[in-house]
């Protein structure tokens, strides 16, 4: 398993009228703290992968809302990868306010294709090499 945390700070432009943020916006937290996690444990960086002709794209995502997030605070991700990536990439999250309460969970899976192709494939052999330590 692999635990890796991100902070964000919540802009105004990210919230409504009555400051809460839009739960549109859990996408790009989502998206930032997954790119911080993906190149904390594996090394990589998308931009690193597409070049050995993989791309990573999302096949689904869930969002549960328990508290709401309000302008101008920081808020703490966890992602979580609880499985050794195969074909398929499932990162949980848990998003914390400054109170450390938490107030958001979710997950994406992602699914390793081929650049050329677009055809699922495996994750590239450098980067299974970095990430088996976590998986033992």
């Amino acid at each position: 398993m692999f635990v890796f945390e991100s902070k964000v700070k919540v802009r105004y432009v990210e919230t409504d009228q009555m400051g809460v943020v839009h739960h549109s916006n859990y996408a790009q937290y989502y998206e930032v703290a997954r790119t911080e996690c993906f190149e904390a444990c594996s090394g990589m960086t998308y931009e690193t992968m597409e070049a050995e002709g993989v791309m990573l794209p999302i096949l689904e995502m869930q969002s549960k809302f328990l508290k709401p997030a309000l302008y101008n605070q920081t808020l703490t991700i966890k992602s979580i990868v609880k499985e050794k990536p195969s074909i398929k990439l499932t990162v949980d999250y848990e998003i914390y306010n400054e109170a450390n309460e938490l107030i958001n969970i979710g997950k994406t899976v992602l699914v390793f294709v081929n650049k050329s192709t677009r055809r699922p494939c495996q994750p590239p052999p450098n980067f299974m090499e970095n990430v088996r330590q976590y998986f033992i």
